[in-house]
């Protein structure tokens, strides 16, 4: 090569690595309301505090998809994962060592140190960090996100088992069956020593110990889940002033995810359920296709996710702006469901108990004086499903069992159903489905109700609705 080309070389890898140091200095300015690295180093401590003397933990990341040929499906990290480091790199293990690993000292390498966490990250590339964008690399997972110790993921075949000597527990997350790409290959070591050592090392899955953590929220997680439901409030009144008859279900769905993005939120929560009609009776429904008639029911269960926290809310409008008067009878049984369950959440209460028992028994009530059900078990053939479930890194996320703490975010979302043709029903109600879905906080003393904002009367959402959004302007 010729002297002029190897000094060309050498000036693009020191501006590349300024650039990699400036990147991380700057880390912060892209988003600025991140949770601190001491937020994820106190669980990874707790974590550490678990496993207890004498054993090691392993969590990595989640695995790259394609989506199809050499296209990739966007990234989401391993809720577990992140949990534990504020990561959303692939190809990352993270190993929590409770008795310390002695390594050299990462600032001045004559000097030895004991480490109890070390994350293994992509190194540093500048050829694929022109494709895909610039990683932090072990220097940046440092000053970035807090961690003590941090080596190139490369290293870590040599690592497995001198973090593993000695120890009486090695902690692994089971891998599934569709473990596949970069992290298969890096972890393929680790998974080959648990086949290796299994007479001598016993082998545990940490899952369930760190779902425990994640049931009740911190302040941080809180503040996060807050944001993701405000973004998701903001949508669905955009949406609720947009809809108009004559729009596709699409169109609605495509004003909640410009709004879920325009605010920041990285992704909706789950596939946005927009169902009229017809469509309006299906619980999960996402094909989002059907055009919207003048007297069509809309159920509307879009939830937008902010930095790697879900909301989960749902609203159910008239697309012509007004209830009918069958539609407005159903509407009420469940927006009465629903505030009466939640005037039952506080410490202690039973979830399943307590406040789903309030929500049917007030359904019951309501479809035997409109004279749908003629006995109180015939409530089923029309609410099939619970009506609330946890709310954090997943949308329905762990703890859905025993008595509510504060700190827990739970859903509260009654809901009836009627489709077309139900025997004995008379057929005014054909075709009304209604979900009315809200974020709601367990707080010391009470409840906090998170998705105030958006509209739940009949009489808010009917006012709404004469307004204009962002929707009924045109595109071209």
């Amino acid at each position: 090569m010729k002297k002029e080309n190897l000094a060309l070389v050498f000036v693009m890898l020191i501006l590349w690595t300024l650039d990699g140091l400036a990147q991380i200095q700057n880390y912060s300015l892209y988003d600025t309301d991140l949770m601190s690295p001491a937020a994820f180093k106190a669980r990874r401590e707790k974590v550490m505090k678990e496993i207890g003397e004498g054993s090691v933990a392993f969590f990595y990341s989640a695995p790259e998809r394609i989506r199809n040929n050499d296209v990739e499906y966007q990234y989401r990290q391993n809720d577990n994962f992140y949990y534990l480091t504020g990561m959303n790199e692939p190809n990352s293990v993270l190993a929590l060592v409770s008795n310390g690993v002695n390594v050299r000292d990462s600032k001045d390498s004559t000097k030895m140190m004991s480490v109890k966490e070390i994350l293994f990250v992509q190194p540093r590339d500048p050829v694929r960090e022109s494709w895909t964008g610039r990683r932090l690399g072990p220097e940046g997972a440092m000053a970035v996100l807090g961690f003590q110790y941090a080596l190139n993921s490369n290293q870590l075949r040599n690592w497995i088992g001198r973090l593993s000597f000695g120890s009486k527990i090695v902690y692994v997350p089971a891998f599934s069956s569709d473990f596949s790409g970069e992290i298969a290959e890096l972890t393929k070591p680790l998974r080959d020593a648990m086949t290796r050592l299994n007479t001598s090392v016993e082998f545990r899955d940490p899952t369930l110990l760190v779902t425990k953590m994640r049931a009740v929220k911190s302040p941080e997680e809180i503040a996060m889940i807050q944001k993701a439901v405000d973004i998701s409030c903001d949508a669905h009144r955009q949406v609720m002033m947009s809809a108009e008859p004559g729009m596709y279900e699409y169109e609605l769905q495509a004003l909640f995810e410009y709004v879920f993005h325009r605010e920041g939120a990285e992704y909706p929560a789950y596939p946005c359920i927009v169902g009229g009609a017809e469509n309006s009776v299906i619980l999960h429904y996402n094909t989002n296709r059907k055009k919207l008639n003048s007297g069509d029911i809309v159920v509307m269960d879009c939830g937008a996710e902010y930095h790697n926290y879900a909301a989960d809310v749902t609203r159910t409008i008239p697309i012509n702006g007004s209830f009918s008067d069958a539609q407005r009878e159903i509407y009420e049984i469940v927006l009465q469901a629903q505030e009466e369950a939640i005037k039952m959440i506080k410490p202690g209460v039973d979830f399943q108990t307590d406040v789903q028992g309030k929500a049917v028994e007030v359904i019951q009530n309501g479809l035997l004086k409109l004279g749908i059900i003629k006995t109180r078990e015939e409530y089923r053939r029309f609410l099939t499903h619970g009506v609330g479930h946890p709310v954090g890194l997943w949308v329905h996320d762990v703890g859905s069992r025993g008595k509510l703490d504060p700190g827990m975010v739970w859903t509260v979302e009654p809901g009836i159903y009627i489709p077309d043709g139900v025997p004995g029903v008379d057929p005014r109600y054909y075709n009304i489905g209604v979900r009315i879905e809200d974020c709601v906080l367990v707080t010391e003393d009470g409840h906090k109700l998170m998705s105030a904002s958006a509209p739940r009367t009949i009489e808010e959402i009917e006012r709404l609705m004469k307004k204009r959004g962002i929707g009924n302007e045109p595109v071209r």
